[in-house]
C-alpha cells in the first residue's frame, strides 16, 4: 500500500533497522532515514533555508513553487516551522532545523502520522497498518466499536492499534536526541469575518484547482451538477481539456443534478462530458463484496468498500482516457457549509441570535422548539468532558436510542447511535470504559457545533485518503479533493459555522467566493439532490452481507451480537433509515478486519548493506 515511512534516532549509535519493502529512500543523515512506497519521483520535493540551517521534505501533491517551498524552509529556520504545512496542495511535510525534526499531515487527516517508540529509535509512518506489523501491536477493537455505536467522540492520539500514536491532524510530533517525542500544535487560527474569508477563498481555490490543472498530464473530475463538484470542474476547465463524469441512477435521472451538469458541459468547451448510467451499467451499493478478501488494502475501514461497484462505473470513463488525476467535490460541504450550530452561538454570548437559530433548526426539522430551546441553553451551563460522562453512563446502563439522532442533538456534543442495541454486556462495559478515558483529555471550552464540525472534516479526509488508495490500487487512478487542501479549510472553517449556514441560503459562501469563476446558475442553487440508491444495493447484495455480519470479527471479539446486527439489517433493507449509518460503518470494518496484511514481512525486509553502510 502506498505510504511514507521513516525513523528518527533520539540516542546514538544509530543501528540500522528494517526499511518498508519496495521502499525508495528521499533521506538519510544519520539521524533521520525516510522512505516513500508507490510514489513518483515528482511526489517528493526538497528545499533547503538560504541560511543552509533548515530543510524541508515535500512529499506527495504540493503544489508550491520552488520559491514558495524555499520560502517554507526560511521561515522554519525562524521558528516557524508551522508554515511548511500551509503550502498549496495535500502532502507530507518533513522540517528538519538543527537537531529538531518535525513530521506534519494535513489538517483534513487525508495524510496522517502515525508513531511509535522503540528504543532509542521513534518510527513513524502515514500508515498506521504499516507500524503495526512492525511491532507487532494488537489491535484495539473497541476504539472500531465506537466507530458504529455512537458519534462525537473524541479519537484523541489513540490509533487503531496499541503502542501506536496518532499525530492529530494539523500538528507535528517533533522529535530530536535525547527528548521524549512530543505534539506541537500550530498557531491557532484567526477567526475571518466571511468577506474577508470570500476574497481569499477567491484566490486560494482557483490556484488549488489550477496547477493541479497545469501538469499537462490528462485529467478528469466529477461533474455531478451540484455545488462541490461543478465548482472543482469548472475550474480546472478554464486551464486545461477535462473529462467530466456525470453518474447518476434511476433515482437520479429527472433530478435538477443532471440538468445543471449538461449545462455546465454546454457552456465550457474543454469538457467533454460522460453520463453514466448506473441502473444500465447495474452498478449498485455494496457490489462486490462477495469475496471481501479481493478488496484491496486500506489503512483504515474504508467506507468506499460499499461503493466499489458504482465507482467502477463512475470512473471507467476517467481511465478509458488515460487519466492520470481524477478532481471531486470531496470536502464542500465541510467548508463550504458547516453544521447547525445554535449552541456554539450562545455559548460565544450571542443568546438572542442563538434561540432564533435554535427556533430555525426545530421548524426546519418539524421538531417540537421547546426541546431544542432546553437543549441550547443546557448547553451553555455544560462541557464536553461532563457530556462524555453521560454517555459513558448511558452507554453502560441506559436503554439505546430507538430512531435516528433528534433535532435537539445539534446542540449536544455526543450520543449513542441506534446500533448501541447491538451491543453485548461486555461490549457495554468496554465502550463505557473507553468513553470514560476520554473524559480527562476533552478539550472543556470545545462547542460540539465546533467539536462535530472538527470529527466530520476528519472522517471526510480519512474517507477520502481511502478512496485515493482504493483507485490507485483497482484502476489506476489518482483522487484529488482540493477543498480538503489544508489552505482551503483554514480559509473558509475560520468563519463561524452560523455564517456560513444561513436560513433559506445554501452554501452562500461559495457564490460569494466564485461569482465570476463558476457556472452562475450553479451559484445559485438552493437544493441538494439526495442519493437514495443505496435501498436498492442493499436488497441486491444481501446475502453477501448477511455472510459477512454472520460472520462478524467484531461479533467473535464478544463486543457486539451478530444477530442482533442481522435484525438490523433487514429492517434497513426493507428502507429503515435509522441504522443504515451505522451498517454501513459496520460493513466496513468487517471488509477491513478480513482483508489487512498484518505479518511483518508484508511490509517491511532487511535494510540492504549498501545503505547500512552510509
Amino acid at each position: 500500500m502506498r505510504h511514507v515511512a521513516g525513523t528518527v534516532t533520539r540516542t546514538p549509535p544509530h543501528t540500522a533497522g528494517p526499511r518498508p519493502r519496495g521502499g525508495h529512500e528521499i533521506h538519510n543523515d544519520g539521524t533521520l532515514r525516510a522512505w516513500t512506497v508507490d510514489h513518483d519521483p515528482y511526489e517528493v520535493r526538497r528545499a533547503v533555508s538560504r541560511d543552509g540551517t533548515a530543510e524541508v521534505i515535500l512529499v506527495g501533491t504540493c503544489l508550491a513553487t520552488a520559491e514558495e517551498a524555499r520560502d517554507a524552509a526560511d521561515a522554519a529556520a525562524r521558528g516557524q516551522w508551522h508554515g511548511t504545512g500551509r503550502l498549496p496542495g495535500s502532502y507530507l511535510g518533513i522540517v528538519k532545523v538543527g537537531r529538531i525534526v518535525r513530521i506534519m499531515g494535513d489538517r483534513a487527516a487525508t495524510v496522517p502520522v502515525h508513531w511509535t517508540s522503540t528504543g532509542s529509535t521513534v518510527t513513524w509512518s502515514t500508515s498506521a497498518l504499516a507500524l503495526a506489523a512492525l511491532t507487532g501491536a494488537a489491535l484495539d477493537p473497541v476504539r472500531l466499536l465506537a466507530e458504529v455505536t455512537t458519534w462525537g467522540v473524541e479519537p484523541a492520539v489513540d490509533g487503531w492499534f496499541e503502542g501506536i500514536h496518532r499525530v492529530p491532524p494539523g500538528s507535528a510530533l517533533a522529535l530530536a536526541p535525547d527528548i521524549p517525542p512530543t505534539i506541537q500544535r500550530p498557531p491557532r487560527q484567526v477567526g475571518r469575518s466571511f468577506a474577508d474569508a470570500a476574497e481569499t477563498l477567491r484566490h486560494e481555490l482557483p490556484l488549488a484547482v489550477g496547477r493541479r490543472a497545469l501538469t499537462g498530464r490528462p485529467l478528469s473530475s466529477d461533474l455531478s451538477g451540484g455545488v462541490d463538484s461543478s465548482s472543482i470542474t469548472c475550474l480546472a476547465a478554464a486551464h486545461t481539456d477535462l473529462t467530466a463524469v456525470t453518474y447518476v441512477d434511476a433515482a437520479m435521472a429527472d433530478q435538477d443534478d443532471a440538468r445543471y451538469a449538461a449545462e455546465i458541459a454546454a457552456a465550457y468547451p474543454a469538457i467533454t462530458q460522460h453520463l453514466v448510467d448506473g441502473h444500465r451499467a447495474g452498478s449498485r451499493h455494496f457490489d462486490r463484496l462477495a469475496e471481501p478478501t479481493s478488496v484491496p488494502v486500506t489503512d483504515a475501514p474504508a467506507l468506499s468498500v460499499g461503493m466499489l461497484g458504482i465507482l467502477e462505473a463512475q470512473l471507467a470513463p476517467a481511465v478509458a482516457t488515460s487519466s492520470t488525476g481524477h478532481l471531486t467535490g470531496g470536502g464542500g460541504d465541510n467548508v463550504l457549509d458547516a453544521f447547525a450550530s445554535p449552541a456554539d452561538r450562545y455559548r460565544s454570548g450571542a443568546r438572542i441570535a442563538a434561540l432564533r437559530d435554535a427556533l430555525g433548526v426545530a421548524r426546519d426539522r418539524r421538531s417540537a422548539a421547546r426541546s431544542v430551546l432546553r437543549a441550547v441553553t443546557a448547553t451553555g451551563r455544560d462541557a464536553y468532558p461532563a457530556a462524555l460522562a453521560r454517555l459513558a453512563r448511558t452507554i453502560l446502563d441506559g436503554p439505546a436510542p430507538r430512531g435516528l439522532p433528534d433535532a435537539a442533538d445539534v446542540a449536544r456534543w455526543c450520543g449513542p447511535l441506534s446500533a448501541a442495541r447491538w451491543l453485548t454486556p461486555g461490549g457495554r462495559t468496554a465502550l463505557a470504559d473507553f468513553i470514560s478515558s476520554r473524559v480527562q483529555t476533552a478539550d472543556p471550552a470545545v462547542g460540539p457545533g465546533a467539536l462535530r464540525e472538527r470529527l466530520a472534516l476528519e472522517a471526510t479526509g480519512i474517507e477520502h485518503a481511502n478512496l485515493d488508495i482504493l483507485a490507485r490500487a483497482l484502476w489506476g487512478l489518482p483522487v484529488h479533493a482540493p477543498f480538503l487542501d489544508t489552505r482551503i479549510v483554514d480559509v473558509c472553517q475560520a468563519v463561524p459555522a452560523w455564517e456560513r449556514r444561513r436560513p433559506g441560503d445554501f452554501k452562500p459562501l461559495a457564490r460569494a467566493a466564485l461569482t465570476g469563476l463558476v457556472h452562475a446558475p450553479v451559484l445559485a442553487r438552493r437544493t441538494k439532490t439526495p442519493f437514495t440508491g443505496v435501498y436498492d444495493g442493499l436488497r441486491a447484495n444481501a446475502s453477501a452481507l448477511r455472510a459477512l455480519l454472520t460472520g462478524s470479527t467484531l461479533a467473535e471479539t464478544g463486543l457486539i451480537d451478530s444477530p442482533a446486527a442481522l435484525v438490523s439489517l433487514d429492517r434497513t433493507i426493507h428502507g429503515s433509515p435509522a441504522d443504515l449509518g451505522s451498517l454501513h460503518a459496520l460493513v466496513a470494518i468487517e471488509v477491513w478486519l478480513t482483508n489487512r496484511p498484518a505479518s511483518f514481512d508484508a511490509w517491511w525486509e532487511p535494510t540492504p548493506a549498501r545503505e547500512t553502510s552510509r
